[in-house]
């Protein structure tokens, strides 16, 4: 959205300002501005990214060292008329443009007056796009060599050794734990040694890209001094920028660092390492170990994880000798917050640039002042164009006196989500005398200014040859005394939260204290009060009392009140016992273990913060059977009598009701992500809630294949054939988001088929989802048994070794393919797949047993036995080993024998039919 300054504090919303030529795939995480055609008019550079938000879209960066599944950026130029047109691909950048891009920032690097555009891009390679001239860009990072693989946040243009030529300094990860990981043999042990290396560029931190001479005409080839001018270490870096903050003459370095500080000071990146990157794949397939890593670390830092946390920021001085020292602690901005950005510019006008802070925990700003004693003098600009843009973005300004040569450009975007004021400092250190500055505008013209003082506020307008002259003021003397260190956060106790959205409150049938079975179904019509609660909380018994106080009230004015207790259902008489001391007489209903379950995920997902249900906790549900507020711990009477009354009723009255004050939200109505919900709820087996869930995410977006799937996912688990079977046909007529929920549709079908005597039709739908996935590991199992079934031996060993070059440590493939060899007479390959499948599953069943049969196929009667017994003691519930086990016995004249491993199957199965022969057949 673009907003119109009109002066006097006020903005206008212009519509329509951006016209995209596709419509944005991501979230905007970075925008930088420039005139790259130097029209005169600014466009704009706007960065995309994928965050983790829910099963609603495929967000898993492949591979992980150089992903090239992220969503594009664009180029929007300026179209005069307060709107801006997307030229993505017309200009060529849309060339290396579906990574997962963080910032940008504008510089002419080589100083042909053209703007070049660097892009930090997370997971990878990052872009630089050299701009033509001609309106048109090429990316040249690789020929340059700044393509700095790694994990990208930030980045900072600066020339750090004052030679003329603009440097790069790019933020990235530093990590122990990943230089520990990406170093052990162990490591991504089938990856090629350049990916490894890849691998581990991403854990070595931030990277210092020195720009040769200004001089050289040909393409310059950047030299990465990361290491040798000692700036690597940035910990998990976000927005870095360079200013002169001692006026030495020198920029110094600052990197605000940290990701996720939790209440839980055992931090997950070593998890992240292991279990993620090491699992990522080579190449941009879905990988399910990779994407289960992925969502069980985006679970634990919303569950008061700590990932890469109490990191502190870094800030390096520079030395003037092309290195630079830690001083973080020294200058008191080594911060522990989980920094994200910071801004600079001179709120007191007296030369020395403030810093303000932005951290994504508390405090979440700090204002930090400059009070270092006798600081040398300084200078600044304020440019005006008139050729060239208003703002003369894009400007260069060198400033000379006896001693030294400084130069710097005029920015609109740099760091981490940061834009920096447009006045242009230099330190002059020891300079002595006037100061000479020489200006080249965006538009080409060169202006030179001569007799410059210090300490002072130069004032420049494009073309005109006298300059304001303003001098800084002379601020008090400055002072060590730092602000109170903030108290650490108490969270409160006691919180009331009206949704934005309401949620469904899951229906329930629970007995009351008189075994009356009553649902939340049957209070429809009318709001209810619902109140979780357990006898020895003394803040669930001042509820009580309040509630018994009030449930008469209440339900004559319309709120009717229903208490669920969690206590534990062994021991009811101390319930009832409790109930009667205290003469309540409002319903209770006996919440089982699944119900409590139940609403504690509907809960847990409610808030981006993933946390168990607090006792009590009360959900107020309007008459639809819809949550609309949540009390965690007791609640306030008051409140609960004018909130049943003041229900919302549609998107703006429940905004006004949630937001703790007014305000205006541009974006799109809330909604909430039931299809999350869906996969969450299947995951825990509460298929009722999961089948309403995604019904809800289908009628929402009757376009859902996810949706699709996962309604048939819960019919398979109903055992209902036919519903499934329909719901699975109609998603993969329809485009997914994830790249396996068609080839997992198509697998399904087979499954059904399979079920259902249909083999040959089977093996076409596995067919059909190996040609959208051709290692689809589910689906080659599911086709080499089909095959087997058919009794086509040849095509089910090609799929099954398939199967098995995809993933050697599959239990399934190895006993299929055991199998497949066993009953083509191959005693040697089968005994060799059948140990490799228990190896990889112990106790499994299937595979002991049909071990045990070849056993004794090749006369090795003793250990046959023991692999039915084996068999027999770890899965009890399997029958086969028991029915073959008899078989031995018998054979060998021992009945008695046999018919107690008969006796034994009866008891795990009494309605065994082929035992109940067995033994009757062995009676003497």
């Amino acid at each position: 959205m673009l907003y119109v300054n009109e002066g006097k504090g006020k903005f206008r919303k212009q519509a329509n300002a951006f016209h995209f030529a596709q419509p944005p795939q991501g979230t905007f995480t970075g925008a930088a501005v420039a005139d790259y055609d130097r029209d005169g008019y600014l466009d704009i550079y706007f960065c995309l990214y994928i965050y983790y938000q829910g099963a609603d879209q495929y967000k898993y960066p492949l591979p992980y060292f150089d992903a090239d599944n992220g969503p594009p950026n664009f180029l929007m130029r300026n179209n005069r008329d307060g709107t801006f047109r997307d030229v993505t691909a017309e200009s060529g950048l849309n060339q290396n443009n579906t990574r997962y891009s963080f910032c940008c920032g504008w510089s002419d690097y080589n100083r042909d007056g053209w703007p070049d555009l660097y892009v930090v891009n997370d997971f990878g390679r990052k872009n630089l796009y050299r701009n033509n001239g001609d309106g048109t860009f090429t990316d040249v990072a690789a020929q340059t060599g700044v393509e700095d693989v790694g994990a990208g946040m930030g980045v900072c243009w600066l020339d750090y050794d004052n030679d003329g030529a603009e440097d790069l300094y790019v933020a990235n990860m530093w990590t122990a734990a990943g230089q520990r990981i990406t170093t052990q043999p162990a490591f991504q042990d089938r990856a090629p040694e350049k990916a490894r290396s890849l691998y581990r560029k991403h854990s070595m931190g931030n990277s210092l890209f020195r720009n040769p001479s200004a001089e050289k005409k040909t393409e310059r080839i950047f030299q990465n001094d990361g290491s040798s001018a000692g700036v690597e270490m940035g910990r998990w870096s976000w927005s870095s920028d360079a200013w002169d903050f001692d006026h030495d003459g020198f920029p110094d370095l600052y990197v605000a660092n940290g990701m996720v500080s939790g209440p839980s000071r055992a931090d997950l990146n070593s998890f992240f390492w292991r279990q993620v990157v090491a699992n990522s794949p080579a190449e941009a397939k879905p990988a399910q170990d990779y994407e289960q890593g992925w969502n069980a670390l985006n679970e634990l830092i919303r569950a008061d994880g700590t990932w890469s946390g109490y990191e502190r920021n870094v800030f390096y001085a520079n030395n003037r000798d092309g290195t630079f020292s830690d001083v973080s602690g020294t200058v008191g901005m080594d911060f522990v917050e989980d920094g994200r950005s910071f801004v600079l510019a001179d709120f007191d006008h007296d030369g020395r640039l403030e810093v303000m802070l932005k951290n994504r925990n508390a405090p979440q700003l700090r204002v930090l002042k400059n009070v270092i004693k006798d600081l040398p003098p300084s200078i600044s600009f304020r440019l005006g164009g008139t050729r060239s843009n208003r703002d003369a973005i894009g400007a260069a300004i060198t400033v000379e006196c006896e001693s030294s040569r400084q130069t710097r450009m005029l920015q609109a975007g740099s760091g981490f989500l940061s834009q920096h004021t447009k006045e242009v400092f230099f330190g002059m250190g020891a300079a002595k005398g006037p100061v000479r500055a020489s200006i080249r505008w965006p538009s080409g013209l060169v202006q030179d200014l001569h007799n410059l003082p210090v300490d002072h506020r130069i004032w420049v307008e494009e073309g005109t040859a006298a300059p304001r002259l303003e001098p800084f003021t002379h601020a008090p003397a400055p002072s060590l005394t730092q602000a109170p260190k903030p108290s650490g956060e108490t969270l409160p106790e006691v919180v009331e939260s009206w949704l934005l959205v309401p949620i469904t409150a899951p229906d329930f049938s629970l007995p009351d204290l008189a075994g009356k079975a009553r649902t939340l179904q049957g209070l429809q019509g009318k709001p209810v009060l619902l109140c979780f609660w357990t006898s020895a909380s003394p803040d669930c018994q001042r509820d009580l009392e309040a509630f018994e106080q009030q449930h008469r009230r209440w339900a004559a004015q319309g709120l009717q009140l229903l208490t669920l207790n969690v206590d534990d259902p062994s021991d009811p008489v101390a319930l009832r016992q409790f109930v009667q001391q205290r003469q309540l007489s409002f319903p209770i209903v006996l919440a089982s273990e699944d119900i409590a379950g139940l609403y504690n995920i509907v809960y847990r997902f409610l808030f981006d913060r993933r946390r168990d249900l607090t006792l009590p906790t009360s959900f107020l549900v309007n008459g639809k059977g819809d949550i609309v507020k949540i009390y965690q711990g007791p609640v306030n009477v008051e409140h609960v009598d004018q909130d049943f009354r003041q229900i919302p009723e549609n998107p703006a009255e429940r905004l006004a009701k949630a937001l703790p004050f007014p305000g205006v939200i541009e974006s799109s109505e809330f909604q909430r992500n039931y299809l999350s919900y869906g996969s969450v709820f299947f995951q825990r087996e509460y298929f009722d809630q999961a089948k309403a869930s995604f019904l809800i995410a289908l009628r929402d977006d009757p376009s859902s294949a996810e949706a699709l799937y996962g309604l048939g996912s819960v019919y398979l688990k109903e055992h209902k054939q036919s519903e499934a079977r329909e719901a699975f046909e109609r998603a993969t007529k329809l485009q997914a988001s994830y790249p396996d929920t068609l080839p997992n549709a198509w697998n399904n079908l087979g499954l059904i088929a399979t079920q259902e005597g249909r083999t040959e039709e089977a093996v076409g739908y596995f067919q059909q989802a190996l040609r959208l996935s051709p290692d689809h590991l589910i689906a080659l199992d599911n086709l080499g048994n089909a095959y087997r079934q058919l009794k086509q031996w040849e095509e089910a060993r090609k799929v099954l070794e398939h199967a098995l070059a995809v993933h050697p440590q599959d239990p399934e493939a190895n006993y299929s393919l055991g199998m497949v060899y066993a009953q083509t007479n191959d005693n040697a390959h089968a005994y060799e797949y059948l140990q490799n499948a228990l190896r990889l599953r112990p106790g499994y069943p299937e595979a002991l047993n049909n071990l045990g049969v070849l056993y004794l196929r090749t006369g090795r009667r003793d250990q046959a036995v023991a692999s039915f017994e084996e068999c027999i003691r770890v899965a009890p519930a399997f029958d086969q080993s028991y029915l073959n086990l008899a078989r031995v016995h018998a054979l060998e004249g021992e009945p008695e024998k046999a018919r107690n491993v008969l006796r034994d199957l009866l008891k795990q199965h009494p309605d065994h039919a082929q035992a109940q022969k067995a033994l009757a057949e062995l009676v003497p």
